[in-house]
């Protein structure tokens, strides 16, 4: 099936060209509210660039907690914990990479799954995307304010902004803002330099504290691999930051739009960056796990008690000057990120306008910049509400990790489907469907994993998306993508049942299997369901749908 040549109900029938200089075959139907603002935004971004602002949206400040709270939780088996998300993140990243390849668009990660599924898949995917846009910029706003409060006084009490701390956040959040709205080549070349500071330091600081004293003795002082079980070492992957930590993995896909040669460009950028991080993410584990002072595991690793973990660990171990260094670069770090999240998660919004979930206003892109400053307006704004609402960023970054391990779900149910439909088209090749459905099955894992206390606030919220979708779409008949509805209400169930936060009433690991063979039924539906749309949209290529959710948008 020629699906460049389909008409969604989603849809007008619109086809461009791959990305610059690709030369390969046409792009798939565009399921966007304006496809024709997709026109304005500039293609020049290259490999260099590319990579430079997934590392700088990847290395934030997850590594400057997200180690200390991961041996807090599970002792040396927080070093399990990285490995899964390692392999969560790798598998997550070919999809996005395949997803890129076949159809290179900006704010595709909302997009790739509407094609593949149709609107209410997209509806609820977008709204988590949504939700991941606006509550980004916070959590590095958030971390930055944590960190200057050792300078200036009054920004921060007891690990929480007080209200000049919060008013201080969103100030700094909008300039980052205002800087975006100036074209992403701009913000491609300061971020360049920007990115090899933001890397040098932490890999500087791995290398010196290993070198100050790898001291085995912590392994059994603390209790020994996994002193509280192997369930910690799971909570951890998502209750300590981890996945969090990889946020951003997508930024290359997300930009595939704007980039000069996305064919090339997005692979080479997105392996490059993930490689680098995962090294350094594991390298700041074991200077935590091992270079800690033995007499701080008294208590155990519980026990620990570290307001700005990496610098008064290198205080502890006599390098004062590294200790003044990484308190500089805690505030570097976060802004460096806020200066590519900013933008990348504008293409979040303008991504989700497309689809529908949002309003057309959204998915407009100004014509001098190339860049879509509404979406970014949007997120300014709603980001200012949960920065003054909040204040921690524990809190924000615990609720952001939920909702991109439901988008990695949705990215990896499209990859299997545009698989199916045109085999012929992707970077993965055969592995397409295996690599989806592993990642699939991770990403839900990594949401049950995410406890009870957030599964019970994360699920109703995602359903205002489903609502959203059932309040536009309420004349068009079309309810194909039920079965993520009924996978959430069943990890929600499972969830309240299980170990992790639950009752208790399945004990670990027969909860853990469960919900993996709910997510390999919920893959396997979800295919099903996503062949049959792409059919029926095939079927209409020259009968436009009067009832199409988008057009009574227009």
């Amino acid at each position: 099936m020629d699906i460049c040549s389909t008409r969604s109900r989603v849809s007008t029938p619109r086809c461009r060209p791959g990305a610059v200089g690709e030369g390969g075959p046409t792009v798939a139907t565009d399921p966007s509210a304006a496809p024709e603002e997709d026109r304005r935004l500039h293609r020049a971004l290259g490999t260099v660039s590319l990579t430079a602002m997934t590392l700088s949206s990847v290395i934030g400040s997850g590594w400057l907690f997200a180690a200390y709270n991961a041996a807090k939780v599970a002792g040396p088996a927080a070093l399990l914990s990285w490995v899964i998300t390692g392999v969560a993140t790798l598998l997550v990243s070919l999809v996005f990479i395949d997803l890129a390849f076949r159809w290179p668009v900006t704010g595709g990660n909302v997009r790739w799954p509407q094609l593949a599924s149709g609107p209410m898949v997209g509806a609820v995917v977008g709204w988590a995307v949504f939700l991941q846009a606006v509550y980004a910029g916070p959590s590095e706003a958030t971390a930055l304010m944590q960190y200057a409060g050792r300078w200036i006084p009054g920004l921060v009490e007891h690990e929480t902004l007080t209200v000049p701390g919060r008013i201080f956040a969103v100030a700094v959040l909008g300039l980052f803002f205002f800087v975006n709205m100036f074209g992403v080549r701009l913000v491609a070349r300061v971020n360049n330099v920007v990115t090899a500071i933001k890397i040098a330091v932490p890999a500087l600081t791995v290398v010196l504290l290993l070198a100050s004293g790898f001291d085995t003795t912590n392994y059994e002082v603390g209790g020994g691999f996994a002193p509280y079980g192997l369930s910690a070492a799971l909570t951890a992957v998502v209750g300590s930051g981890l996945v969090y930590s990889f946020t951003g993995i997508n930024a290359a896909a997300v930009l595939s739009g704007e980039a000069a040669d996305a064919r090339r460009t997005v692979p080479r950028a997105t392996l490059i960056a993930l490689g680098f991080s995962f090294a350094l993410y594991l390298g700041l584990q074991l200077a935590m796990l091992f270079t800690l002072p033995t007499g701080m595991l008294g208590s155990g690793w519980h026990g620990i008690n570290l307001n700005s973990p990496l610098a008064e660990l290198a205080s502890l171990v006599g390098m004062v000057w590294l200790s003044w260094l990484l308190l500089a670069d805690a505030v570097f770090s976060p802004a460096g990120s806020m200066l590519v999240s900013a933008g990348v998660k504008g293409r979040y919004s303008y991504g989700a306008a497309q689809n529908g979930i949002l309003p057309r206003f959204f998915a407009s892109v100004h014509a001098g910049s190339g860049i879509p400053r509404r979406a970014l307006l949007l997120n300014l704004s709603a980001g200012a509400v949960i920065i003054l609402a909040f204040g921690s960023w524990k809190s924000i970054a615990s609720s952001l990790s939920f909702y991109y391990g439901l988008s990695y779900a949705a990215v990896s149910i499209a990859v299997s489907v545009l698989y199916a439909t045109a085999p012929d088209r992707g970077w993965l090749g055969r592995w397409s469907q295996p690599v989806a459905f592993s990642s699939f099955v991770l990403s839900g894992l990594i949401l049950y994993w995410s406890t009870w206390t957030k599964v019970r606030v994360a699920i109703p919220l995602l359903l205002v998306g489903y609502l959203i979708y059932l309040w536009r779409a309420r004349r068009s008949g079309h309810r194909g993508g039920m079965w993520m509805i009924c996978l959430l209400l069943a990890l929600t169930g499972l969830s309240y049942l299980g170990s992790f936060g639950g009752v208790g009433f399945l004990p670990a690991p027969v909860d853990s299997i469960l919900v993996a063979l709910a997510c390999g039924l919920g893959w396997w539906f979800g295919l099903r369901s996503g062949i049959v749309w792409r059919r029926d949209a095939d079927s209409t290529t020259d009968r436009p749908n009067p009832n199409s959710q988008l057009e009574r948008t227009r």
